[in-house]
């Protein structure tokens, strides 16, 4: 077993709120570490503080020798060219392999086409791809299965599986999580717990960390009744107490708990117009591109009280039928007929354009001064005073796409349609 990366007391922030403080961490060749915590907690800029890319504010990251360390992110960079160039490594890997994991990935349609033409999806699979060829000592994912398949997904289990090196993955996905990593880095207010075991370790963990809080502030309350009950006895028997004592006890009343770190469930329910009993009819539809078909002579109604999932492997054409139920695109062949009362709500694979510059307040305005309403819509999607003042720039993909989501519900849709809508948003 050898030593791949030592992080000793790094720390990171960004305005008004600390990610992570003096957080210490080996990775060996062993290591199958998870990295798990809300959005925002800061799981992306640790994983790039392991890489290399970002440095820490303070703190030292020392890297055993020749260790190679490859990394996914969040949001890659591509480059330029063909597909196929851009994963092909300088090292390692021949043709037949990068070409099996593309096919692995769905990209054996795109291996000829230019990066630069990628939707977001097709974009994070190509870089999965590039990752997973590479000679590596050390592979940081950060949220690997966004946007694959459920074959994909279980590909890729069992390569990271098999795979001879030390392992850090960034998932919300509980069953990857649960076959492959055997350590769990939970990041909580700034600080880091270590779980040893998968999934339920941290599960089990995080149940008995919750238990011992709720029992040391009964503890606590029981203490302060009491110690407020010997304040309350006046002036005279106060003076007969050491100083120290009465600012103890005033601290003890005074003092509370570390609140939730979200204020109850996510509420989706804004408030929909009537929806009549027309909704949206699909006659004969089909679709495709460069003179190949994706999917002919789709017969679907859909009523009032629908909710249909649309399954397939990567390319099959998911979004693209999506597309055409939304109205964005009008089918090759057949008709898509929408009711009087429709009003069409689409939480795409990519989400919104958001202008970086720009508050999560004064995006959710439309640019004006939030009202109080504005602000109690922020609220209920966890959105607190201080993130309503952050630029969008600094948000997590996480809270981009809870961002994205909320300008979705704010025109109160009545019909629904979701595209891959749990990607990089965390387990709660």
């Amino acid at each position: 077993m050898a030593i791949l990366v030592d992080a000793d007391s790094v720390s990171a922030s960004r305005p008004g709120r600390m990610l992570f403080d003096r957080l210490s961490v080996t990775i060996s060749s062993t290591d199958r570490l998870g990295l798990v915590g809300l959005n925002g907690t800061g799981k992306s800029t640790l994983l790039r503080v392991l890489a290399g890319t970002e440095p820490p504010e303070s703190g030292e990251l020392r890297r055993g020798r020749d260790t190679r360390v490859v990394m996914l992110d969040q949001r890659p960079v591509l480059g330029e060219g063909r597909v196929r160039d851009v994963v092909s490594p300088s090292d390692g890997a021949g043709v037949w392999e990068i070409e099996a994991v593309l096919d692995r990935l769905g990209m054996t349609p795109k291996l000829d086409v230019d990066v630069a033409t990628l939707s977001g999806g097709e974009a994070k699979r190509v870089a999965l791809a590039r990752a997973l060829v590479r000679e590596a000592d050390l592979l940081l994912l950060d949220e690997p299965t966004n946007h694959l398949d459920i074959d994909a997904i279980a590909w890729l289990e069992d390569r990271l599986a098999r795979f001879r090196g030390g392992l850090v993955i960034v998932t919300h996905d509980r069953h990857v999580l649960d076959r492959v990593a055997t350590r769990v880095l939970e990041l909580e207010r700034g600080r880091a717990h270590v779980h040893e075991g998968g999934y339920d370790a941290y599960l089990r963990a995080r149940a008995r960390r919750a238990e011992k809080a709720a029992g040391a502030e009964a503890v606590r309350r029981n203490l302060a009744r009491r110690e407020l009950a010997w304040l309350r006895r006046g002036a005279k028997a106060r003076t007969r107490k050491p100083k120290a004592r009465r600012t103890a006890a005033v601290e003890l009343v005074e003092s509370r708990v570390d609140q939730p770190e979200r204020a109850g469930p996510l509420d989706l329910h804004l408030g929909t117009p009537r929806l009549g009993d027309k909704v949206i009819d699909l006659a004969d539809v089909g679709h495709g591109w460069d003179g190949q078909w994706l999917f002919r002579s789709v017969e679907l109604s859909l009523e009032g009280r629908s909710r249909l999932g649309i399954v397939g492997v990567n390319g099959s054409g998911k979004s693209t039928l999506l597309d055409v139920i939304a109205g964005r695109i009008d089918p090759r062949q057949g008709t898509c007929e929408h009711g009087p009362t429709v009003a069409v709500g689409y939480y795409d694979q990519t989400g919104r354009t958001l202008d970086p510059d720009a508050t999560v307040g004064e995006t959710v305005a439309g640019g004006r001064e939030p009202s109080w309403h504005d602000a109690a819509l922020m609220e209920r999607f966890w959105f607190d005073a201080d993130a309503q003042r952050s630029p969008v720039s600094l948000l997590s993909g996480g809270e981009r796409r809870r961002l994205q989501l909320v300008l979705v519900l704010a025109e109160r849709p009545n019909v629904m349609l979701l595209d891959e809508p749990t990607n990089d948003l965390d387990l709660d």
